[in-house]
């Protein structure tokens, strides 16, 4: 009989030992043992995923109730108490005498039987004490130290955005993070692929997916995305096999919502995996447009192409083309060009808790440079008259705004207002005045501001100097 504790604390052991490199190993866990009941697989789904988002919180429980700092523990003793403790934390399914006796019982298998006393000891009195934990104080340091600890996301990154979005709007960020969020799909007419699909096909597809036994919701902003809870595996989906939906973010499809390709245009994605954009944007060119959907290696080539297939999308050129090297044979070839390029991801870290945990602040402007390479690289790949498109799924004036400064300052490209292409439901519940931006050409979607990822999307049109 398989111990699924015992599976949580191989993951975590991997993910201790490889230092976080390998981002995979919990979708190969859960695929491994896919023959496990669903109760099994979403508890160790739930935990292994909580002990990532919530690591700098655990820790500093731990810290609070242990002689031992978690640093200087035995890895498997380290991951013991953590996976522990996030049970007794947030898991009120499951007893807390539980949580303390089966991290004692694997301590003991795993030969570590002389500190099953400690692992005892220091699980029990974090029961004992879990609901009056002495948090740093949210009054000092201007709450950066409070904010890092309470939603466990590294101090610098808190102190960033506290400066440039105010104490509200950041802990409005990080709680996000720390929610539920549904799978979200893009609904697609079978047998309109020149179209975006239509209201009939979106009803349609919801029914069948309710008749799955999956919860379904309307997206508030766009009408043809449906937001999926209760979903076990994606690819077991009604409708999926039959290409009826994406999986993509309402903040990803609004990038294709706001360049607006026509039927018949050619559009060049260059950094294009796992392309979701690219097959909106085929979606929206017709049978007699033309998307070009390139990324850096065969893996990724792979993947687009076994989504363009699943949609049955026949307009796409997939190439492997590292984006940082010139192509004279696109230069003045686009209609649009979609520079969604590489980035620090700090607007998905509620779907990707590894991304806060090795993002580095010395990395940012390694990334923008590489982001500047690749402007250099395809700016002339639009036509003049032509949209380049520029988005980035983070939260960086760095790698956003800042950018587009630069490009519309060195190269020849002017900002367009986007205003009359936002949808109804972002312009009537525009808080903080997103209008005011996306005047001047751009929008930044804070994480959950509007139910979204955080996503910058930018639109500008290349001009004749």
């Amino acid at each position: 009989m398989v111990n699924i504790r015992e599976i949580v604390l191989s993951i975590l052991m991997e993910y201790d030992k490889d230092g976080g490199k390998k981002t995979t190993l919990l979708k190969d866990a859960l695929e491994k043992y896919d023959y496990l009941e669903t109760r099994d697989k979403a508890f160790i789904k739930r935990v292994v995923e909580g002990c990532f988002e919530r690591n700098i919180q655990i820790d500093y429980v731990i810290n609070s109730f242990s002689k031992i700092e978690t640093k200087k523990m035995q890895p498997l003793i380290r991951n013991l108490i953590r996976m522990g403790t996030y049970q007794i934390m947030f898991m009120d399914s499951i007893p807390d005498s539980a949580a303390c006796n089966e991290s004692v019982k694997l301590a003991q298998k795993h030969s570590f039987a002389g500190l099953k006393g400690f692992v005892n000891g220091v699980l029990r009195n974090i029961s004992r004490n879990k609901n009056n934990i002495a948090y740093p104080d949210k009054a000092e340091d201007g709450g950066a130290e409070y904010l890092s600890v309470l939603y466990s996301v590294p101090k610098w990154l808190c102190k960033m955005w506290l400066n440039n979005y105010g104490s509200e709007r950041t802990e409005n960020i990080l709680k996000f993070f720390l929610e539920p969020r549904p799978t979200v799909i893009r609904c697609i007419a079978a047998d309109l692929v020149d179209g975006d699909g239509d209201s009939k096909a979106v009803s349609e597809l919801k029914k069948e997916l309710e008749n799955a036994g999956v919860v379904v919701k309307e997206n508030s902003i766009l009408p043809y995305a449906l937001e999926l809870e209760k979903t076990d595996n994606i690819k077991y989906l009604p409708g999926f096999s039959e290409g009826k939906f994406a999986v993509q973010d309402v903040s990803s499809m609004l990038v294709t919502e706001i360049a607006a390709p026509l039927k018949g245009q050619t559009v060049i994605d260059v950094c294009a995996a796992p392309g979701g954009k690219s097959m909106h944007a085929a979606q929206m060119v017709g049978k007699d447009g033309k998307v070009f959907s390139r990324d850096v290696s065969a893996a990724k080539k792979e993947l687009i192409a076994d989504n363009a297939a699943r949609l049955g999308l026949k307009n796409i050129t997939i190439e492997i083309i590292d984006a940082k090297i010139h192509d004279n044979n696109m230069r003045e070839n686009g209609d649009i060009l979609y520079l969604d390029v590489p980035c620090s991801g700090l607007g998905i870290i509620g779907r990707k808790s590894d991304i806060k945990q090795n993002i580095r602040k010395e990395k940012l402007s390694d990334l923008t440079k590489l982001q500047w390479d690749i402007v250099k690289a395809c700016w002339d790949y639009v036509k003049v008259g032509g949209t380049l498109m520029y988005s980035t799924c983070t939260v960086n004036k760095d790698e956003n705004e800042h950018m587009i400064t630069r490009i519309c300052e060195e190269f020849p490209f002017e900002p367009v207002d986007i205003t009359k292409s936002l949808p109804k439901y972002i312009l009537d519940n525009d808080k903080y005045n997103i209008k005011d931006t996306a005047k001047k050409g751009y929008i930044q979607l804070l994480p959950g501001e509007f139910g979204t990822d955080g996503f910058f999307i930018a639109k500008l049109k290349r001009v004749d100097y």
